[in-house]
């Protein structure tokens, strides 16, 4: 008996001393904590919500052109969330931007932007030709323009030939993107190419690499005709484009009386160096010529014309096709608009987005669509394109000097 009464009073002490520990020497049972975030996955986090607010705030189009970008959050948000590595997360970017329409939107990392930042696009090393892709009927690199002295002209490439091959190895229609870097290489190597001028036999042709400084000339009159003047505009036009034109037409115009005018749009397109949309608007338009607009701002666009030889009166025909790309387009679109302007030849691309980059967390960055352009007459580019007044089934690639359809077109309605 007390032996049992001496247990219960140690249990009392004892459960007296516990109650009057301090609490924090008080073991409490375990409970589960959840694991902590690693610092690559809160960084890859960040970078996400970042881009995908960028676009859900920035993107010009209100409904997203019929992507579900909540829906698109919410999947891609969960697989950072389950982790990946880096390589696996940059590539989950690029998908989730490409959930977009093709061009609205790309990703760089950190790598890829400081590359692009120090390379100098206007120098490189290969042949000395600005090329596009034509992915139909046989997919194939059609030549817009020759350098001047580059290895292509010295081998006899010239505007209009088509390569179907570079290195034996056919041009393959996923390409769009990568094939000039086939044809590019070190300025101490060569590269043979399969080439076609239209209406002749393919043949190869080897060319020497060398060092390439990108420049394209304004093409004059190109005798078309003594009373109409005819300028196609370079691939990569400048500033000083729209200052030789009104030069050559108020010299044209003093030597006698001038019935139109023809401007060769169907290379052009906007480059690095910026194209002189407002010099050439200025030149050719006047008034209100459409609007440029973004998700919440809509600005006028209206020019004050200056008249140069006629460039504000005589007949103008503009030459497009599916190179004429960003201001280019813009440019006949707002003289179309107003019309100001007549166009020949095949649709556009409608390539008219103005872009907005976006610096991520990581060093990354984004690229996406956060303008465009709507014509005097309420057409939206971006979505429509241009279609030609009088469409002429002749492609670049299918054309030469000595034979070109639409520009016999274009000369027809001047004349008549």
């Amino acid at each position: 008996m007390k032996t049992q009464r001496w247990l219960i009073l140690l249990g009392l002490i004892i459960f007296t001393l516990a109650c009057s520990l301090p609490s924090k020497l008080r073991r409490t049972p375990p409970t589960a904590t959840p694991a902590p975030t690693s610092n690559a996955e809160s960084r890859q986090l960040k970078t996400f919500e970042a881009a995908w607010e960028a676009v859900r705030d920035q993107y010009v189009r209100v409904d997203y052109n019929g992507v579900d970008w909540e829906a698109i959050g919410n999947e891609y948000r969960a697989k950072v969330e389950a982790g990946l590595d880096d390589e696996a997360f940059n590539q989950l970017m690029r998908d989730m931007v490409a959930e977009l329409p093709a061009g609205q939107a790309s990703f760089q990392t950190r790598a890829e932007r400081l590359e692009a930042e120090t390379v100098d696009t206007s120098n490189y090393e290969g042949i000395g030709a600005f090329i596009a892709f034509r992915e139909a009927p046989e997919p194939h690199v059609v030549i817009l323009s020759v350098i001047k002295d580059s290895p292509a002209e010295k081998a006899g490439l010239k505007a209009h030939d088509n390569i179907y091959a570079i290195d034996g190895e056919p041009v393959h229609e996923d390409e769009a993107e990568s094939v000039a870097q086939r044809i590019r290489g070190p300025a101490d190597s060569s590269v043979t190419l399969t080439i076609q001028t239209p209406g002749s036999q393919r043949r190869e042709v080897k060319i020497p690499r060398g060092k390439i400084t990108a420049t394209d000339n304004l093409l004059g009159n190109r005798n078309v005709a003594l009373n109409i003047a005819y300028y196609r505009l370079p691939v990569v036009a400048d500033v000083d484009t729209a200052d030789l034109i009104a030069q050559d037409l108020i010299a044209r115009a003093s030597t006698g009386d001038m019935e139109g005018i023809i401007l060769d749009l169907r290379i052009t397109h906007s480059g690095t160096s910026g194209w002189p949309l407002d010099q050439m608007l200025t030149l050719f338009g006047n008034g209100n010529l459409g609007q440029f607009y973004t998700r919440t701002v809509t600005e006028t666009l209206t020019v004050e014309g200056q008249d140069a030889g006629g460039s504000q009166t005589l007949p103008l025909i503009l030459l497009i096709g599916p190179d004429t790309e960003g201001s280019p387009e813009i440019f006949a679109g707002a003289l179309h608009g107003s019309r100001r302007a007549t166009l020949v030849g095949l649709p556009t691309p409608g390539d008219v987005e103005g872009f907005s980059e976006v610096l991520l967390q990581d060093g990354s960055r984004l690229f996406v669509a956060t303008s465009s352009f709507r014509t005097r007459d309420g057409k939206d580019l971006a979505e429509t394109g241009l279609a030609p007044d009088v469409k002429v089934e002749a492609d670049w690639d299918q054309i030469t000097p000595e034979e070109d359809p639409v520009l016999v077109k274009a000369l027809e309605l001047v004349l008549k």
